[in-house]
Order: structure tokens, then sequence, then C-alpha cells
């Protein structure tokens, strides 16, 4: 009876022993031989110019790379989010598992700088800045239209299309200085007479020329259009006048 179960015992062990064995052959062929050979295969870089952020990563995770780092960049000839530029190149043979970096395009790069007239300063320099404008300079400026602390202009212009990182000067309006002389050639000599009141400018001379305009239309003023000017300042113009009137 000692024997016989000696012999079930010595029976068991061996049959643990083959199964531990044919354990370890499976893991070894499954698991530790294909990391072994994956580690020296080498696989093409494929070309993923031009496709989109997340079919590029999903191309490399299927033939075994691995994304690596992913910049924006702002291009002109590739769409939002798809692949501007790849390292290694295309057409390259690297190991299994590599990293390959990415460019992914933000567009052209180009920001329309926004109508920011009549938002205080420090409201507008914000959303500048968010828009990756740099300020370089902020100008006082006398602007009788708009209340004081608040944005005359900008340079360049608002509604200009230029790049991120373009500097920007911003014009605030003041209540002393000077301000540009407003435009009041072309209009009816009321309508300017509104004017050059509105802005606290004085009108001290009115000459008539005879002239093919409309009668009362100012052919001529001074300052002229754009020349510093403060409250206080005096007006010339000159208002057309019909033939019929001046031989009167």
């Amino acid at each position: 009876m000692k024997k016989r179960g000696k012999k079930g015992v010595r029976v068991l062990i061996w049959f643990l022993v083959i199964l531990i064995l044919a354990g370890l052959i499976l893991f070894f062929n499954n698991i530790i031989m294909p990391l072994i050979i994956q580690k020296g295969t080498e696989i093409e870089v494929p070309n993923l110019i031009g496709t989109t952020r997340e079919e590029a990563i999903q191309t490399l995770n299927r033939i075994g790379l691995q994304p690596g780092e992913i910049r924006p960049v702002p291009n002109d000839s590739i769409p939002p989010n798809r692949v501007a530029a790849q390292y290694p190149r295309a057409g390259r043979r690297v190991k299994a598992g590599r990293q390959i970096d990415l460019d992914i395009s933000t567009g052209s790069g180009l920001v329309r700088i926004p109508n920011l007239e009549g938002l205080p300063a420090a409201s507008a320099i914000t959303t500048l800045e968010r828009l990756g404008f740099v300020i370089t300079r902020v100008d006082s400026i006398r602007s009788p239209a708009v209340p004081a602390g608040r944005v005359v202009a900008t340079s360049p212009p608002f509604g200009s299309q230029v790049r991120q990182g373009t500097e920007i000067t911003l014009s605030v309006s003041t209540k002393t200085g000077t301000f540009p002389m407003p435009n009041l050639t072309g209009l009816n000599i009321e309508t300017a007479r509104g004017i050059i009141a509105a802005h606290g400018l004085k009108l001290t001379q009115l000459k008539y020329a005879v002239s093919s305009e409309p009668e009362g239309t100012i052919l001529f003023q001074y300052p002229e259009e754009g020349m510093p000017v403060i409250t206080g300042d005096t007006v010339s113009l000159l208002v057309a006048q019909s033939a019929k009137e001046n031989s009167r």
C-alpha cells in the first residue's frame, strides 16, 4: 500500500512538472519570442503628410510605431489639424516602436484684428494678447466721440489680417491734447458748422467761391483733414457759391 501511494505521488509530481514546462514553453513562444523578434524588426516610415492628426496616430499604432512630439505650426498650404511635417521622413526604415514626431498645421496663421473701438484699454489689450498679438505701444489721442480711456484705433487698423505675433500700437482716447482734424470737404456748410462746434473748434473765416458743386458745399478747409488740432483752434472754410448768387 505504501509503494502504491509513493508511486501515485511521483506520477502527480511528474504531471505537474510537465504542465509547468508546457506553460513556460507557451509563454516563451507567445510572449518572449515575439518581443525578441520585433526588437530587431525594421519598419518603413509611412507618408503621413496631409492626413489628420487622428489618422496619423492610428496608422503609426497599427504598423508598430509610436507618435512622438506633436507640435502645432502655422502652414499656408496644409489645412488645420493635418500633418504638415514628420520626423523621421517618409520612406526611412526604423526599429519597431520608434517614435515619429509630427507637426500639425494650425492653418495660415493669419488672424483678423477685431474692432475694439470704444472698449476700455485694459480689455482691448487682453483681447489682443489672447489672439497672439504683441502690444508694443499705447498712444493717447484726443477723440471727442470716444470716452477717455477707451480705444480709438489700432495700427495695423481694425479688420486687418496679420500673423500671430504681429506688433500692435493701440490709440486710446484722452480728454486733453491734440486730435486729428475731421474731414469737412464735400459736406454742407450747416453740417460742417455742427462738426466744428462738437469738436470744440471755432469757425472764424468763411469765404465763398463760384463752383459747379452744389451751393453751400465745403470746397476747402484749413486745418486740413488729419492735421493735429486742439480745443479752441480756429477753422477756415471755402464754400461753393453759384455764379448767379455771385453776380448779385
